[in-house]
Formats: C-alpha cells, sequence, structure tokens
C-alpha cells in the first residue's frame, strides 16, 4: 500500500510539472483583402503539400510553398522531376481546403491511400510505419472585427482535443453505460480545461449537462443507461437512470438488470459523441460505416453531416463503397487512385460535369460513386488491362492538375489562401498554474478513473462468479488429490504431498490473476490511448487507479483459496501466513499483467506473450520435492529468471512457512521404514524434521519474511515497468511541419 501511495504522489508531480512546463502558440495576423478572398471566403481545414513518402524529402515545406507559388490559387502540385517516381510516394502530395460545416468524403479503392490520407491530416501516422510525411495542416479561423475579415492559422493538435478522430473499430470500456461514457470524457475535459485554466469557473453539473445534451442530440437517450457489452441496462431505461456524477462521492443509483445491449448503429453514434464530447476543431471519420448494413450506415454518415452543420466543424470521411443516398450526403469528396494520386477534389455536384468534359460520363442509371472508383481501379489479373488502367489514371491525375491550376473559384478552394505576413511565435506561459489548482484536478480525475477501473471488474459478475467457483472447486480438487495431507496421516510421507499442494496452489492463483488480467489491460488500452492522446490523464494516474481497482477483487479470490485449502486439509502453517502468500502472489501475477499489457497492443499479442513468461516463470520457480543438489549451482541466465519469477518467491515462502519448526513425532519410526518409503519419498525418506527438509530442498537459510519482501519488491518493478510501458511504449505518431509564409 505504501509503494501504491508513493505512485500516487509521483503522478501528482508528475502532472505539475508537465502543466507547468507546457507551451501556447500566439499568433498575429493582418487584415486580408477582401477582393483577394475566394469565393467560399469562411474558415475550415486547409493543408498544403500534404504527402507521404517511403524516403524523406529533400526539400523543407517552405521551399515547396516558394516552389509553388506561380500556379496561383488552384492545386499546386511539382512540374519539375522532383519526386516524381510513383514509387517514392504512398500519398503524393496535395492541397486542399474543407469549410466549415461541410462533409468531405475521401473515395477509392482498396490501396488508395484514404487511411494514410486521413492519418496524415489528424496527425495519427505511426513513427512505426517508417514513412515521411512532407507538407502542413491548420486550421484556418475566420474572424470578423470591425466588418473587416481576419485569417488565423491555428495548429491542430490531438492533446487540446482539436481533432476528433473516429476509428474503424469502436473501442469502449463494455461494463458501462452510455451516459457514464460521455460523463466521464465530459469530466475529465471539464478537469483539463480547469488546470489549464486557473479563471475557469465553471458549474459543477456542467459536463452531465453536456453529456445529457450530447446524448440526446445523437439519438442515444432510449439506450443511456444500457450497459454497451455485456448488453445490459439500467432499471427504468431512457433518463430513469440518474447519473452517478463523476465529481461526486455519492449519487443516487438504480439496480442493473439483464436486457438487450447496444446495436451496431447504437455503438457507431456513441463512437461520434466521444469524440464531439470535447467541441474539436475539425472532425474525421475513417469508414464510419464500417460492419453497419445499409440502413445504419445511411444514418450515421447523415448524422455526421447534421453535427458538422450544427457544430460548424469541417468534417472529413473514408468511405469504401457508398450507396447512392449516402453519395448525396456529401457536400464535396475526394477522388484517390493507387499511389495517392489525387484525380478529383471539389464539389459531389459538379463532379459529372467535370468527367463528362474530359471524355468520361457517368451512365444516368449508375450510382456516381461506383463509376468514379471504377475509373481509378487497375484491374490486378489482367496486365494489358492492368496497363491501360495506369494510363487512364495518369492522364485523370494531371488532367486534375492542370484543371486546378486554371481555375482559381474550385468548390472546395484547393488552393493556398491569399495571406499577409503571419507569424507562429512560440512562447512559454505567461504564468504558471496554482499548485492547489493543479492538485485539485489531479485527485479530481485519478478518483473518476478509479471509479470507472472498479465499475469495469466489479460489474462483470459473470466473470467474477466464475472465478469465486473455479477458487472454491479447485481448493478442494487439490485436497481431495493430496489427501495423505491430513492431521491424522504421517507427517514424513505426505512431505513431497505438501510441497506438490502448495506449489499447485501457488501457480493456480497466478495463472487465474494473470490471465484475467492481460484480456481486460489489453482490451481497455485502446480505449486508454485515444484518451491520453488527448492528455486527459497520465499513464501513471491511469495505472494507479487500475492497481487499486483489481488488486482488492484479486487478493479476495486468493484469501478464499486459501481459507477452503487450509480447512479441507492439514496444512501445518497458520491461515494468517497462507492467505497472505496467496494474496500477495496474486498482486504480484496482476503487476506483472500490466508489465506484459503495457508491453502490447492487443490481447492476442498480450496472450501470446504473457503465457510463455509465466511457463519460464513455473519452470525455474517450482521447488523438486525430492531435494536439489548443492554442487550444481544454477547459471547466470538461470539466476536471473529464478530472482524476477514470482512463482520462486511464492512456494519458497509457503514452504518455508510450512515446514519451518515442524516435528514429526514418529518415534517408533525404524530406519527399515524409511528404506521401504525410499522408492517413493527419496533422499526425503530418512528426514526425521521440518528443518531438515527445508536443508534439503535448499531453504536451509530461508526466511519467509525475506520472501515476502522479495515478491513484494517484485511486484513493485512489474509496476514500474508498466508505467514505463505506458508512457514510452505507446503508438506515437509523426506531426506536419507548421505552415510558414514567405
Amino acid at each position: 500500500m505504501i509503494l501504491l501511495w508513493n505512485f500516487a504522489l509521483c503522478s501528482i508531480l508528475v502532472t505539475v510539472g508537465a502543466i507547468d512546463t507546457d507551451e501556447v502558440y500566439h499568433r498575429t495576423h493582418q487584415d486580408v483583402d477582401p477582393d483577394t478572398l475566394p469565393l467560399t471566403s469562411q474558415g475550415g481545414l486547409r493543408w498544403c503539400d500534404l504527402g507521404v513518402s517511403f524516403e524523406p524529402c529533400p526539400l523543407n515545406t517552405s521551399d515547396m510553398q516558394e516552389k509553388y507559388a506561380d500556379h496561383g490559387t488552384g492545386f499546386r502540385a511539382r512540374e519539375d522531376n522532383f519526386c516524381l517516381d510513383d514509387a517514392l510516394w504512398l500519398l503524393h502530395p496535395s492541397s486542399g481546403f474543407v469549410a466549415d460545416g461541410s462533409l468531405c468524403g475521401i473515395i477509392g479503392p482498396s490501396g488508395a491511400g484514404k487511411t494514410t490520407f486521413l492519418n496524415a491530416l489528424g496527425s495519427t501516422t505511426p513513427k512505426s510505419s517508417g514513412v515521411y510525411l512532407t507538407g502542413s495542416v491548420w486550421y484556418e479561423a475566420l474572424l470578423n472585427e470591425n466588418n473587416s475579415p481576419k485569417y488565423q492559422r491555428q495548429r491542430l493538435s490531438q492533446k487540446d482535443g482539436d481533432i476528433a478522430m473516429l476509428s474503424q473499430n469502436d473501442h469502449f470500456f463494455d461494463m458501462l453505460t452510455p451516459r457514464e461514457t460521455l460523463e466521464f470524457a465530459a469530466y475529465l475535459e471539464d478537469q483539463k480545461q480547469k488546470s489549464k485554466d486557473s479563471t475557469t469557473n465553471t458549474n459543477s453539473t456542467s459536463y452531465i449537462e453536456l453529456a445529457e445534451k450530447t446524448l440526446s442530440s445523437l439519438g442515444l437517450l432510449s439506450v443511456a443507461d444500457r450497459r454497451i457489452g455485456d448488453r445490459t441496462k439500467m432499471e427504468g431505461g431512457g433518463n430513469d437512470g440518474i447519473s452517478i456524477g463523476w465529481g461526486k462521492t455519492k449519487r443516487g443509483r438504480s439496480k442493473v438488470r439483464r436486457s438487450g445491449g447496444l446495436s451496431g448503429g447504437e455503438r457507431r453514434r456513441l463512437s461520434v459523441a466521444i469524440e464531439l464530447i470535447t467541441e474539436p476543431k475539425i472532425f474525421l471519420a475513417d469508414e464510419p460505416t464500417t460492419g453497419l448494413d445499409s440502413a445504419q450506415a445511411e444514418k450515421v454518415v447523415k448524422l455526421i453531416s447534421r453535427l458538422a452543420r450544427e457544430r460548424s466543424v469541417p468534417s472529413v470521411c473514408t468511405l469504401h463503397q457508398p450507396k447512392t443516398s449516402i453519395w448525396k450526403t456529401l457536400d464535396s469528396f475526394i477522388l484517390l487512385a493507387p499511389g495517392g494520386k489525387m484525380c478529383y477534389a471539389g464539389d459531389r455536384k459538379d463532379a459529372t460535369a467535370y468527367f463528362k468534359e474530359i471524355g468520361y460520363e457517368c451512365p444516368h442509371d449508375t450510382n456516381p460513386a461506383e463509376y468514379f472508383i471504377d475509373l481509378v481501379t487497375i484491374d490486378t489479373e489482367d496486365q494489358e488491362k492492368a496497363n491501360d488502367d495506369i494510363a487512364r489514371i495518369d492522364f485523370l491525375h494531371h488532367r486534375f492538375l492542370d484543371s486546378c491550376s486554371r481555375n482559381e473559384s474550385s468548390n472546395l478552394d484547393i488552393g493556398a489562401q491569399q495571406y499577409t505576413q503571419e507569424v507562429f511565435a512560440v512562447q512559454s506561459s505567461a504564468e504558471r498554474v496554482r499548485i492547489v489548482l493543479v492538485l485539485q484536478s489531479t485527485v479530481h480525475r485519478f478518483r473518476a478513473l478509479l471509479r470507472r477501473s472498479w465499475w469495469q471488474n466489479a460489474r462483470n459478475l459473470r466473470v467474477n462468479a466464475l472465478r469465486l467457483s473455479a477458487s472454491v472447486v479447485q481448493a478442494a480438487l487439490f485436497a481431495a488429490i493430496f489427501p495423505s495431507v491430513r492431521d491424522d496421516k504421517s507427517l514424513t510421507k505426505s512431505i513431497a504431498d505438501r510441497v506438490a499442494l502448495l506449489t499447485y496452489g501457488v501457480i493456480n492463483m497466478s495463472m487465474m490473476s494473470l490471465m484475467k488480467t492481460l484480456d481486460l489491460f489489453a482490451r481497455e488500452r485502446k480505449v486508454v490511448t485515444r484518451e491520453q492522446m488527448r492528455n486527459s490523464y497520465s499513464s501513471l494516474q491511469y495505472l494507479m487507479a487500475k492497481a487499486l481497482a483489481e488488486i482488492p477483487l484479486d487478493t479476495l479470490f486468493g484469501f478464499i483459496f486459501a481459507k477452503v485449502l487450509k480447512s479441507l486439509t492439514g496444512l501445518r502453517t497458520s491461515f494468517a501466513r497462507l492467505a497472505k502468500t496467496y494474496c500477495l502472489m496474486t498482486i504480484t501475477s496482476v503487476s506483472l499483467g500490466f508489465a506484459i499489457g503495457s508491453l502490447t497492443t492487443s490481447p492476442d499479442t498480450a496472450m501470446s506473450l504473457g503465457v510463455p513468461i509465466m511457463i519460464v516463470y513455473m519452470i525455474v520457480g517450482v521447488i523438486n520435492p525430492s531435494g536439489v543438489n548443492p554442487d550444481e549451482a544454477p547459471n547466470a541466465l538461470m539466476k536471473t529468471l529464478r530472482r524476477l519469477s514470482p512463482i520462486r518467491w511464492a512456494i519458497e515462502a509457503v514452504v518455508t512457512a510450512e515446514f519451518r519448526g515442524m516435528e514429526f513425532g514418529e518415534k517408533d519410526r525404524s530406519p527399515w521404514g524409511a528404506l521401504k518409503d525410499l522408492p517413493k519419498m527419496g533422499g526425503l525418506a530418512f528426514i526425521k524434521d521440518g528443518d531438515e527438509v527445508l536443508a534439503n530442498l535448499g531453504l536451509e537459510n530461508a526466511s519467509y519474511t525475506d520472501m515476502m519482501s522479495s515478491l513484494s519488491k517484485l511486484a513493485g518493478l512489474y509496476l514500474i515497468v508498466s508505467w514505463i510501458g505506458l508512457t514510452f511504449f505507446g503508438p506515437q505518431f509523426i506531426d506536419t511541419a507548421p505552415p510558414s509564409i514567405n
């Protein structure tokens, strides 16, 4: 417990340090001549020379912008021999603009770079991908002061909640309800804003009202109190489930009963709600219709379009094969060909006329989206057709570049806005946030994390019931397998069975705790990563909340197992020592599960890594009941593995507690009787007391207290490894360069 509180204190200090060293961007701008504005003068998402390559670009963004300057306000592409090799580019450089309140779709065949483009816009291109980004992305805010339009370029940050990124798959804490999920997200955002601005004075229930408003706007009130993952809901449904309030210590709650769960469409809407709870500047969605039927897919796309208009947020989404009704929902679209070549970008309504003009007329009875995708699809089975497809794509790509250079009034406004001098300066925060305010925010966020983790564990009644039953049944089974471990049986003949019984008990509890932790921790990792990308809390805060929520339940199962085992057998050690050993063993196994889970990205990977590790620990940690040879010293590798094995320390601790000071009390035992037991007991047949047993097992100088101390230190070590894994081994992304205007 002391170790956990030390971690919590470190969490507070880390948070304070992070806020003290925070930097802010201060932007200056000058008035823009109204005559230079495009026809669709408004704010929105803009990117310049954005590309993804397999090799680093030799020119920086400023050089590229200067090179492109002669192309006016249209699409700007290099006409020299720089980086024209198609094999070099995963996404060819492009520039564009999506206005506030509009929905832009990205379409194209598989392998066209749709997700790559979206990741580049959202600054979520993994560093591990080995690719390089060129260009800049920013939010262009249109300011009207004294009837004089001003433009302000604002860099987009995931940590500040500027970017809402909807992934293809939905990730939630499945034991929570939609209302609790949104309240938690809103509460974290509220606390983050308070920690940044000491003058913030928001109502304590503002986050609850925000969550309720979001539920209503996305049509989730009818399922607001229904659990997400296991298809259960709060009794009463709808608004009858009273919010617990993440910032409160006591709130009324209704009971839980079995019922239907969230459908695919409802889960998708909940994902949208989570992304929009932070009021982002842009909304990006990677194939939001994945896994939905056509009706639900249409509803989700129309929902995104409606929210984009209502909140005046530029929205971009990738679509695999949009049907006609979804196609008509788009305001504009981008057509990408394999290799990330842009073949069209502009108003959806102008697309058919544009392609007809260049010789590709869409049939009246064909979905335009399907027709355009077919135009840029390469036949991989027929080489002759593939060559024709490649030639057609190159023609469409270069024809579009030419048209953009000539047309300065593109409805998507692909070109760069005309700016006067604009300066981005980075400077340290003008004033430090008050320590008291930071501590308050840290404590509140930690409390919310602890409550969420506790609910995620305590509400999983099925798993907890199975673990409870397994603890009782396995203890009874072990007692039946080793009938010689009884009070009325010979102590001498039960030596090997006692060692085996205690060993199997340790292995059983360690494996149960580890497997559960690996599965749950890895499944939560996606949600935690998303929240940490927004800087909602630190890795240390999450880890400590997770540990404090899981350890009580795991120690309870260890306690029950020890109680049943002690009552059904004639183990000599006290129940207190037996329970203490098994409980600490479960804690260490949970810590090991955290460590392995923090270094992996999926439950399958965690299991694949965790099971072999535990088997190795089991092999090096098990005691040979026949005794050990002191002349055969283990090598350096075996010594290291034994030091890291929690099974080794737990087995040695409980065996030491069992045999230390044991008197067999069998005075009539003769040497002939020992010889008869020799085939079964080996060298232990001649043992006369417990201390001699320990000496024969290589534990002559072993101390129960020292073994338990080593097990505790190992639990702390694994917690430290978990923090390192969460902090430094999480996903890291490539950011684009800041815009630069010469």
